[in-house]
């Protein structure tokens, strides 16, 4: 009788420490889980129970993005700047955060993000460098967004958007002929871009060329 008391107590025991050791873990995919259905405060509600007790990076980042997919940007900026103590030279981190920046309208804490991790002597990939060049850009530093269009136009990816973001932030800074050649060079490999086209009769408008501006309007209209 006592033997089979003591197993019953030892099995209780050692499922209280199972369920002890194991809860964050079952939290974490129950944020998972909401995450994944769009039930993004719910899913923040079992992230925050899982940081809890987890040290792991992931549990963070995808509370932050429970924040900004619900417009919580106070809560987010918390989060990513505990993670990015944790991980400076997390580049994906960073973009989130300037992201969040961004759309807030304060590149002035998103650029530090970016220069002091060029600072360590790490290079941005393709994303990074375009989008390092809006933020610039956003912070009226034309000259500082310039060079970073032209590295993220190396890649394939990158070089249509990277090209007429250029070309339309000259536009805007007067420089009307670096704008116009830079949109007919777009043109020139794209010639479907209605983007590019449309930005250019703009520009070759306000540059006083308005034949050419109205024969490119006239091709914007023929086509559907």
């Amino acid at each position: 009788m006592k033997l089979a008391l003591y197993i019953s107590l030892v099995a209780l025991a050692v499922s209280l420490l199972f369920r002890q050791l194991n809860w964050p873990w079952v939290a974490f995919r129950q944020g998972e889980t909401a995450f994944d259905n769009g039930h993004y405060l719910d899913a923040a509600a079992s992230y925050e129970r899982a940081a809890q007790k987890l040290n792991d990076p992931r549990v963070l980042e995808h509370l932050a993005k429970c924040w900004l997919a619900t417009d919580r940007a106070d809560k987010a900026e918390t989060v990513l700047s505990r993670l990015l103590e944790q991980q400076p030279q997390d580049l994906s981190i960073i973009k989130l955060l300037a992201g969040l920046y961004q759309k807030t309208r304060q590149p002035e804490k998103a650029i530090p993000l970016f220069t002091g991790y060029l600072a360590l002597d790490r290079k941005l990939d393709p994303s990074a460098q375009l989008q390092l060049a809006r933020i610039y850009r956003q912070a009226s530093l034309y000259d500082d967004a310039a060079p970073y269009y032209l590295q993220a136009a190396e890649d394939p990816k990158q070089r249509t958007v990277a090209e007429v973001e250029l070309a339309d932030m000259r536009s805007w800074q007067g420089r009307y002929d670096e704008a116009v050649q830079r949109f007919r060079q777009v043109l020139a490999a794209e010639p479907a871009n209605r983007r590019a086209r449309l930005n250019l009769a703009r520009v070759l408008s306000w540059a006083g060329y308005y034949k050419e501006s109205e024969d490119e309007y006239r091709r914007l209209l023929a086509k559907p």
